[in-house]
């Protein structure tokens, strides 16, 4: 059975021109936009705080690299687990755990997935993935070795941009 999506909000190019400014900088101000628009900073105000309602903005943030302040091992880990108890120990444990930066229910090879830095891979094992045994079962560990592609925010607008009548269907 297909999972039920609820239907796309379909961006017009305002939009997609202020989602697109402000991914390349968040600290970009209204007038900034209006500017770039042809319109009226009240009018970029307006659409960004319906965004905004809309949860399509949830902040603006900026992007830290993490490895360059200690932080230089990233393992992906998934996994299940066997019970209920169990279960709310594992989720109090990845929402108490600082260096879980990510996690999610997964349909597929395991019933959850993870985001996980530290400082070193023996930190990792040690800190990590042998607080995490006791709690799963199949416990599984990806070791990033080298990026190759970073999230491409303006690459998805582009996607949206160009797929845009097909969503609005």
């Amino acid at each position: 059975m297909p999972l039920l999506l609820e239907k796309a909000y379909v961006p017009d190019d305002l939009d997609l021109l202020i989602l697109e400014k402000m991914i390349e900088d968040s600290t970009i101000t209204f007038k900034e936009l209006a500017v770039l628009a042809k319109t009226d900073p009240r009018t970029i105000a307006k659409r960004f705080q319906q965004l905004r309602r809309m949860g399509i903005v949830r902040g603006a943030t900026i992007n830290v690299d993490w490895s360059k302040l200690g932080l230089g091992a990233t393992a992906y880990i998934g996994t299940a687990t066997r019970g209920e108890e169990i279960r709310e120990k594992l989720f109090e444990f990845i929402e108490h755990e600082p260096r879980v930066l990510e996690a999610y229910t997964t349909l597929g090879s395991h019933e959850y997935s993870m985001t996980v830095l530290d400082t070193s891979m023996e930190m990792l094992r040690a800190e990590i993935c042998d607080k995490l045994e006791p709690l799963t079962t199949g416990l599984s560990t990806s070791i990033v070795v080298k990026p190759i592609k970073h999230a491409d925010h303006k690459g998805l607008l582009e996607y949206v941009r160009k797929n845009r009548k097909r969503a609005s269907m």
